[in-house]
Parts: structure tokens; C-alpha cells; sequence
């Protein structure tokens, strides 16, 4: 057989031929996108815990914005374990959580500046791409939390499961607070590029189909992460659906304008969302939020640091991790788990 029939073989047989480091890049990427999808997910305890590192590693962490306590609560995860582990983190966010050029510039000016990890909370799935590629290229580690790429390009990427989490409160929300009598809904999502402001929307609609007496408003409304737009789109949705007695915050700017709405309005329809910083947890004490997922902001910037450690270490890290989620309600707001969940975003409360 000639050389050109072997290829021809070859490439009938594994479909993969690498002729540059562009196509090699695309085929790894494919790859990691198989490989991810199949991948068995993990929770935080999988994760290897490293010793001390003997050289002075400086990781980069770039946020969404620096404009949302959820955000900050990242940052101090990431800090804690900087003090612990001996490395340095530098801290960086636009101020909008829509600044997409702003976060492109950002993480190229990390890659340019060599520094020794990057960990990245992606606003757009497919737009960071590219800057990752770069990181790759220059044999920088990255590891996505809360928000990640398409495909899963990163070494690893944590977060909470954001479709089933958001299912779970759909069913949560159908049984208890809509007490199983059906009714009208409404979604006030924070923008439509990020993966989870995608799947969380994705997640409390096919949660919600299960239940053949409930049924969703108008279409899903963005915020773009401001609690004010939020209060505005919440108070045309009581006027153009009067029906209306849920309303679905995807983040906690987005239903701390809903919240902010009913509350001024005396209005007796209940907001259930995401996130719990200290202005969510007044609502839900006062009964007009009543349930929200808690997430781990504080371990996905804590973990995201060890992970890079154990990059350097040689050490095999999971690909995806998932960092669970609190179901708070008014009912469990005082329970000890309560209080170590929201701990996550404010680590001084108390109940």
C-alpha cells in the first residue's frame, strides 16, 4: 500500500489527521467535548488536596463583574486559599457584567503577563474561546467556575448543576409555594450569552412542564443584571398578566428586583430565584421570596485555586465538578445548614 492509500486509511478508520497545530487544536477540542459530555460528574470532595508548593505561583481570577456580592464571596474563596496554600491571586472584573471586550481584554493581558493559572468565570461560552486557546498555547492552566466555555475547552471547570438545580425548584415552587393548585409564572432572567443564564431558565421551564396545570407568561425577560430593571420588568409583568403568582429570578439581581417590586406593591405574588446575598435573605424572612438556590461561590474560588496547585503538582484533576446547591426557604432559614449555605456568600452571618 502507498503512502497515500495508508493516509486515506487512516483517516477512514480514526477520522483524525493532524496536519498543523490549528486543525490538532480543533481535533483536541472535539475531544475534550466528547470526553466532557460523557464524563462523570464530581462533587468538591474529588478534588486532590495539595501540599504547600515550594515556588511562588501567581493565578489570575476573573469574575463576571465585580458589582454582585456573589462575585466578592468568589474572590474570598480565592483568598483564603492563596493565605493557606502561599501563592498570590490577583483579583480583576469589569464593572458590568455585559463589558464582554472588557473580560476578552483582561484574561490575553493575564496570558501576555505569564502568569501561572487563570481562573475564569466565562460571560460568554464561545466568545472566551479563543482567549483560553491562547492560555492553552502558553501552557497557562485555566479553570472555569460558575460560568463556563463550549465546549469545556478549560482543565476543569466547577459549578452547580444549573438545569437540574433550577428543575428542582420548579418542582419545589409547583408543590409548595404554588401548593398544587397550578397557576401562572413568570421568568425574569439577567442576560441570554452566559451558560447560566441559559440553563437556569432552561432548567425551571422543563421542571415546570412536569406539572400540566402551570404555565408560563409572556416570554423570558432580561434584566442585564440591574436590580432596578428588574423592579420595572417585574411591575409591567403584574400589570400585563394580572394572573400572575410566581415570578423566577435566575440571579440574585434578578430576583431582588422582582422582590423589590412585590414588596413595594404589597403584591401577594411570591419570588423564587438564585443566590441569597443579604438583601435576598431579608425577602425571604419576610416571606416574599420564597425559595432560593444556594450555590458555593466561596468554594468554587477556593477549590479553583487548589486545582491550579495541582495542575503544577502534576496531579490529575476532574474535568467537571459539581459544587451542589441549598434549597433555602423561610421555612429552613434558621436550620444549621441554612446558615453554612448562606455562610457561602457571607461568611460573618449569623442567624
Amino acid at each position: 500500500m502507498n503512502v497515500t492509500s495508508k493516509t486515506g486509511a487512516l483517516i477512514l478508520l480514526c477520522g483524525i489527521l493532524s496536519v498543523s497545530s490549528a486543525f490538532a487544536m480543533g481535533q483536541h477540542e472535539k475531544a475534550t467535548q466528547s470526553t466532557s459530555a460523557s464524563a462523570k460528574m464530581v462533587g468538591i470532595n474529588a478534588i486532590p488536596l495539595p501540599a504547600k508548593p515550594t515556588k511562588q505561583f501567581t493565578f489570575e481570577l476573573i469574575t463576571k463583574s465585580n458589582a454582585s456580592p456573589y462575585w466578592l464571596a468568589v474572590k474570598e474563596g480565592a483568598d483564603a486559599a492563596a493565605k493557606k496554600y502561599g501563592v498570590t491571586v490577583h483579583f480583576e472584573a469589569p464593572a458590568s457584567g455585559t463589558d464582554l471586550s472588557a473580560q476578552i481584554g483582561m484574561v490575553n493581558n493575564a496570558v501576555t503577563a505569564g502568569v501561572d493559572g487563570i481562573i475564569l468565570a466565562a460571560q460568554n461560552p464561545s466568545a472566551l474561546l479563543q482567549p483560553v486557546r491562547s492560555a492553552m498555547r502558553s501552557h497557562i492552566p485555566v479553570v472555569t467556575v460558575d460560568s463556563g466555555l463550549s465546549p469545556n475547552i478549560a482543565d476543569s471547570f466547577l459549578a452547580t448543576s444549573n438545569i437540574g438545580a433550577a428543575a428542582a425548584l420548579a418542582d419545589y415552587t409547583a408543590k409548595h409555594v404554588l401548593d398544587n393548585k397550578g397557576g401562572e409564572y413568570g421568568i425574569v432572567d439577567f442576560n441570554h450569552t452566559a451558560s447560566t443564564g441559559i440553563a437556569r431558565p432552561k432548567g425551571f421551564e422543563e421542571g415546570m412542564k412536569s406539572f400540566s396545570n402551570v404555565k408560563m407568561v409572556g416570554h423570558v425577560e432580561y434584566s442585564q443584571n440591574s436590580i432596578s430593571t428588574g423592579e420595572s420588568l417585574a411591575n409591567n409583568m403584574l400589570v400585563q398578566f394580572p394572573k400572575v403568582k410566581v415570578i423566577f429570578g435566575a440571579n440574585d439581581r434578578s430576583a431582588l428586583g422582582p422582590a423589590e417590586a412585590i414588596a413595594s406593591s404589597k403584591s401577594p405574588v411570591k419570588i423564587v430565584g438564585f443566590d441569597a446575598d443579604l438583601g435576598e435573605i431579608k425577602y425571604v424572612k419576610d416571606g416574599v421570596i420564597q425559595a432560593s438556590i444556594l450555590q458555593s461561590p466561596y468554594n468554587m474560588g477556593y477549590y479553583g485555586v487548589v486545582e491550579l496547585i495541582d495542575i503544577h503538582d502534576g496531579t490529575k484533576v476532574p474535568k467537571r465538578v459539581n459544587t451542589g446547591y441549598f434549597l433555602l426557604t423561610p421555612k429552613n432559614l434558621d436550620t444549621t445548614q441554612a446558615t453554612k449555605a448562606i455562610q457561602q456568600y457571607a461568611p460573618s452571618y449569623q442567624s
